[in-house]
């Protein structure tokens, strides 16, 4: 064998080892299982009083395209959507709303292929005449909505920040991080409306956090941030990619696996929870029908003057 072919057949297994441990491995296996009191968190869903939400939409803000392995691990190079979403917790007396997407010009900063204007509208719409907003965690396609909305201090005396969530925010270095309500010091498993619950889940980042919901009807979904973006991430038990958990983003890469291993758990125990991933549009557009939640209609645009 020549010199030239042995450098080949190096460069190729190099080149494999690097795809295998960048994309494909889902490791550490042996990372402990993180479980979820569920049984507390529905306690802490009925302590408060008044009535709870009574139904659940979204909306996508912002979509691309990215390889599936890149967002959960070992599922190959296949082209998945990923999505900026906000969700709208429908109350007798304003709403919830879950995330608050980003603008246009962060969309543009982080390769979205598509914005949407209409549905941007909407989630602000959806801020203003809320009660409450919370996130699941501090990254700027869950928080930017927020931060850099025009009528931010309308919307931000609504917010529940943890400390880490807080400095997650101000490390993003917009001005208006300064300006949220001082950070509430939150219990593992907190209520902080009828039906609505925080639970603590560092891990994707130290300000990480699950939101739980149950409907006046008894429906209960569990919203798992980026700890599961996409469906597969939850199903299969695989977290996000070492290309992005280990380089992009740096988490705790065990932490989020030993989640993703009590998430799966949970649906396994309780199969008529529904857990909501991050990121997965296609998957909630197939699943909203029969997971009792809705794509929001999109305002119209005014017509024009003649």
């Amino acid at each position: 064998m020549s010199r030239f072919s042995k450098a080949v057949i190096i460069l190729l297994l190099l080149l494999g080892a690097g795809y295998y441990w960048l994309l494909v491995n889902a490791g550490p296996g042996d990372a402990p299982t993180r479980t979820f009191d569920l049984a507390e968190i529905r306690k802490q869903a009925d302590a408060l009083p008044g009535e709870k939400p009574t139904a659940l939409e979204y909306t996508t803000v912002a979509t691309r395209d990215v390889p599936g392995a890149a967002l959960a691990a070992g599922t190959g190079l296949r082209m998945v959507q990923s999505g900026v979403i906000v969700w709208h917790a429908v109350t007798p007396t304003g709403g919830i709303v879950i995330d608050s997407g980003l603008s246009e010009a962060d969309a543009k900063e982080l390769d979205f292929s598509g914005y949407d204007n209409a549905a941007a509208t909407l989630a602000g719409q959806w801020m203003e005449n809320a009660k409450l907003i919370v996130f699941t965690h501090e990254h700027i396609d869950h928080v930017g909505g927020l931060l850099d909305y025009p009528k931010f201090a309308t919307v931000a005396k609504k917010t529940i920040v943890s400390p880490d969530l807080a400095r997650g925010m101000t490390s993003l270095w917009r001005a208006n991080a300064g300006r949220l309500p001082p950070p509430r010091s939150l219990a593992a498993i907190e209520a902080v409306a009828p039906g609505v619950v925080l639970i603590q889940t560092p891990g994707h980042t130290t300000g990480s956090q699950m939101i739980y919901i149950s409907l006046q009807n008894g429906r209960e979904y569990l919203f798992a941030g980026d700890t599961g973006s996409l469906a597969s991430n939850i199903i299969q038990t695989v977290p996000r990619s070492r290309l992005l958990t280990d380089w992009l983003v740096q988490e705790d890469r065990t932490a989020t696996i030993g989640w993703l291993k009590g998430l799966h758990a949970l649906r396994t125990q309780n199969p008529s929870l529904i857990i909501i991933p991050s990121h997965d549009p296609q998957f909630l557009e197939n699943s909203g029908p029969q997971d009792g939640y809705t794509k929001a209609a999109l305002p119209r645009p005014l017509p024009l003057a003649r």
